[in-house]
């Protein structure tokens, strides 16, 4: 088969498997930022957002550019309607699965085993294309960034690959080609700063042998251009916001204690790759109850030394090893972060995971037991499958806001998030008893001390006609939250949606 029209059927494949999200709604901070928000939407923004003046603005994703640029380009065509932005994430999605599938096909075994190792490369590729861990990136338009990264880190190393040494004047416009797309990856998410160090480890395994004028212009430019703009991001950065009212926290409240999570944390990633049975969109210390301290050190102690084994015997390895562990390191709460583990960290380390399967069925190891090698293949098919099913049923969590905080809460029953976003989303659908049980929770969950959940406990009692019971919950509201006073304020601060804060307005109308 020709390498189009493999690439082709992957693509369509992916897109199959994603069909059920082009008719999904915005959740999450989708409608914060698409629905609610204004910013996007706004022709003139684009200045500031391409010459980077976005960095000293209190604006949300203000160190992302790129990701910015890319829901303005959507709010251009599409307005608010969610359907264009699903369409973008999916199609993003299929091109870093081609691009999976052409590193693999890229550094496949040479010789008379270069059918099998295409066959092993689309195995690769359609793992890392439906496996459900890579749902969350690909159905939340808020969370592309990943989608981003990965398509630029991706997108450099096939460019890199492609070089030829002899290229006259020692191609020069592709290294800098790399280097830009270095640059695009840290400007859409900071675990972008993996690109240039991707292309290293690339140039030291394979083509370090070749004269190093191409590879110090791409993998040094590359690495240049990320640290000047990691720079100007933390330079630039508002030291006051209305949008980031609370800081990100340590898990656990210290560094020391983080330190000891993040073990955990790790191991709760590496069984979702394996058996993502409990993929949450709100992980916490409830999320990892079944992975003790010790459990977790020796399963990483046991990938370690699969890895070791694994790079060993095949090189290729190695490459797989840098793509899972490097995107990591930015979101492994060595610095405070805003969400300690979630899945779409995990979306550019997936292609790590699904180059190291299809460069084992592709491996020295298997080649040399075809009969093992071929069970292989058929058992690496199937789980590819079974991931598929599971994969077009999780995009039913992200299908609309009740499903996705239904499946959160039930699956993190202890932490305020997914109670507080199941009551908004059990009033919005008019479900007021169960809306008020769960604002309640999510009240008893902060301790009383959040304003939002006792805003949406009053509207809920508002809307049951006990009027003064309403009117108390909003007088709590405004005790321990000043700033809820003024609604307008809190949409415009992405702190409320526009729905809510007009609900929220009459209410304190009739208050008065």
């Amino acid at each position: 088969m020709q390498p189009a029209k493999q690439a082709a059927i992957l693509a369509a494949i992916t897109l199959a498997v994603f069909w059920p999200t082009l008719s999904a709604r915005f959740v999450y901070d989708a409608r914060l930022q698409i629905e609610t928000g204004d910013f996007i939407h706004d022709p003139g923004n684009w200045m500031p957002v391409l010459s980077g003046q976005v960095l000293a603005m209190d604006v949300l994703d203000f160190n992302r550019p790129v990701q910015l640029a890319s829901l303005m380009l959507d709010a251009a065509v599409w307005g608010r309607d969610a359907f264009g932005y699903h369409l973008t994430s999916v199609l993003l999605h299929a091109l870093n699965a081609v691009m999976v599938w052409g590193i693999a096909r890229g550094l496949s075994r040479a010789g008379g085993r270069q059918a099998e190792g295409l066959s092993c490369a689309g195995i690769a590729a359609l793992l890392f294309a439906v496996h459900p861990l890579v749902t969350e990136a690909v159905c939340e338009p808020t969370f592309r960034e990943d989608l981003l990264v990965a398509a630029c880190t991706l997108g450099a190393l096939l460019l890199a690959m492609r070089h030829d040494p002899a290229h006259p004047g020692g191609d020069r416009w592709r290294a800098l080609a790399c280097a830009g797309l270095c640059f695009l990856a840290v400007a859409s998410k900071e675990s972008g700063i993996a690109a240039p160090a991707v292309l290293g480890i690339y140039w030291w395994l394979f083509r370090r042998g070749e004269p190093g004028a191409f590879w110090t212009l791409a993998v040094g430019g590359g690495k240049a251009a990320a640290v000047a703009f990691l720079a100007a991001r933390f330079l630039l950065e508002p030291e006051t916001s209305v949008i980031f009212e609370a800081k990100p926290q340590y898990p656990g409240g210290s560094f020391l204690a983080a330190m000891a999570i993040e073990p955990r944390i790790l191991a709760l990633y590496a069984q979702l790759v394996a058996f993502p049975a409990n993929l949450c969109a709100d992980y916490g210390l409830y999320s990892v109850r079944h992975l003790p301290l010790p459990l977790a050190a020796v399963i990483l102690v046991g990938l370690i030394v699969a890895a070791v084994f694994a790079i060993r015997a095949d090189r290729r390895m190695a490459l797989a090893v840098a793509l899972v562990v490097l995107p990591l390191v930015p979101v492994s709460n060595i610095v405070p972060i805003y969400r300690a583990a979630a899945d779409r960290y995990m979306y550019l380390p997936m292609a790590g995971v699904a180059l190291a399967a299809g460069w084992l069925l592709d491996g020295p190891w298997l080649a040399a037991r075809p009969r093992l090698r071929e069970k292989a293949v058929i058992t690496a098919m199937a789980g590819v499958a079974i991931l598929g099913m599971a994969c077009v049923e999780r995009q039913t969590v992200w299908a609309t806001p009740l499903a996705l905080w239904e499946d959160t809460f039930r699956k993190n029953p202890v932490a305020y998030t997914p109670a507080s976003g199941l009551a908004d989303a059990l009033r919005e659908v008019g479900r007021l008893p169960e809306a008020e049980r769960a604002a309640r929770e999510a009240i008893r969950l902060s301790d009383g001390e959040r304003g939002d959940p006792w805003v949406t406990l009053a509207l809920i009692l508002d809307a049951q006609g006990r009027e003064t019971e309403a009117f108390e919950a909003a007088g709590k509201a405004l005790e321990v939250q000043p700033s809820l006073a003024d609604p307008d304020a809190r949409v415009r601060a992405l702190a409320m949606e526009r729905q809510v804060a007009e609900a929220w307005g009459r209410l304190l109308g009739k208050r008065k």
